[in-house]
């Protein structure tokens, strides 16, 4: 009998761990292309375009066992297309959110075109509207989207992710841009910043990751960029962080995210 209780009492400590085990916790990824993963390769064959190993979201999920990604980022995302596709997988178990909206909504992929190609008063112009835009239509289009995400993970901590300074105002070598045009692109990055940064701060449980302060050092005309220039293959990754952009951005989440 003896023998029996020292058995089962080791078998009763043998268990304990799986027992132990932190069950896993849902995180679900939401926005555009900078939060699908552009730029950091291996990609899907769907029209979202995911990064599938590459992404900080994925990075993010992989150094944390108990998160469970549901990927919903998509490539050209706006936050009315995030709200309207995106937020399916939210509900009261949700335990962590991210969303990057708000670049196309600006049509900052347009500006960027506009500054690359046209005059520098083409590039002046560009840039004002899409200022224009960030100051009279976003801080609606993301309170809308912010409240919506709430509503339906009413217990979730949500992180609202910002897009980097693209450019660098340094000397930098080979860079497609003029000083000028980097400053002028880098103020619109600056006043999406402000208003993502604004619309956060009021609300519980909702915290502003200043993509801006990640990237800091490694823009595009940098030594060392952790983000594309001018794409010679594939275009679409241009301007969007690389592989070492996105390790950045999850490295910083990982500070911030509980």
């Amino acid at each position: 009998m003896k023998f029996l209780s020292i058995v089962t009492a080791l078998l009763a400590l043998t268990a304990a761990p799986a027992s132990a085990t932190a069950r896993t916790q849902s995180y679900v990824a939401l926005g555009d292309s900078y939060a699908a993963g552009i730029g950091a390769g291996d990609y899907t064959g769907s029209a979202c375009v995911q990064s599938r190993t590459g992404a900080y979201p994925y990075l993010w999920a992989k150094a944390h066992p108990t998160a469970k990604l549901t990927f919903r980022a998509c490539s050209g995302a706006t936050t009315a297309t995030v709200l309207a596709t995106q937020l399916g997988s939210l509900s009261k178990s949700t335990r962590w959110v991210t969303v990057t909206a708000g670049g196309n909504d600006a049509g900052f992929a347009t500006t960027l075109q506009t500054c690359l190609l046209g005059s520098d008063a083409d590039c002046s112009a560009a840039v004002q509207q899409s200022t224009k835009i960030i100051r009279s239509a976003l801080p609606t289009a993301a309170d809308t989207l912010y409240t919506a995400i709430r509503k339906k993970a009413p217990n979730a901590r949500v992180y609202v992710v910002g897009y980097p300074h693209l450019l660098s105002t340094g000397g930098g070598t080979g860079c497609v841009f003029d000083p000028t045009r980097r400053q002028l692109l880098n103020s619109t990055s600056d006043t999406l910043a402000t208003v993502l940064r604004q619309h956060t701060a009021h609300r519980k449980n909702f915290t502003f990751v200043d993509g801006r302060t990640i990237l800091a050092g490694h823009e595009v005309c940098t030594a060392h960029p952790w983000i594309h220039g001018l794409a010679t293959g594939d275009l679409t990754e241009s301007f969007h962080p690389t592989a070492a952009g996105h390790q950045a951005y999850a490295k910083a989440l990982t500070k911030v995210m509980s």
